[in-house]
């Protein structure tokens, strides 16, 4: 018995999912929630979800015992923990359409890129940076 093959390399693909995407879980413990994305990890697959997939750790303080402000915060500390990308689903961020929605994506010859739109009302969700 050995490991399970993968389908494909991780980290190889393009990921659906971008820092400040609003998603919906689909899958897994907080099914139905929705959050906005803070960090994207491409090589595992996860991202980092706010306020969503919350695990308690428990912590010891640590630092200088003489210096309070050195000592770092014990006790029980809730944190988000990553989530896999195909578990999350993209919410369209039109105010008429505000359904999760697959991507789609298309070459747009006015800004001369490659953008993902909702596969619902044909909205662009990559705004332009200005």
């Amino acid at each position: 018995m050995g490991m399970a093959q993968k389908r494909h390399d991780a980290g190889k693909g393009r990921c659906h999912v971008r820092r400040g995407d609003t998603v919906l879980v689909v899958a897994g413990r907080s099914v139905g929630e929705r959050g906005r994305v803070s960090v994207v990890d491409p090589q595992r697959e996860r991202a980092l979800v706010e306020g969503v997939n919350l695990v308690i750790k428990h912590q010891r303080p640590t630092g200088n015992a003489n210096t309070p402000a050195a000592q770092q915060q014990s006790g029980r500390i809730t944190k988000p923990s990553p989530i896999h990308i195909s578990n999350l689903m993209v919410v369209c961020t039109n105010e008429t359409c505000n359904k999760p929605t697959r991507i789609r994506r298309h070459f747009d010859e006015a800004e001369n890129r490659w953008v993902r739109t909702c596969r619902h009302c044909g909205e662009i969700l990559d705004k332009s940076e200005e």
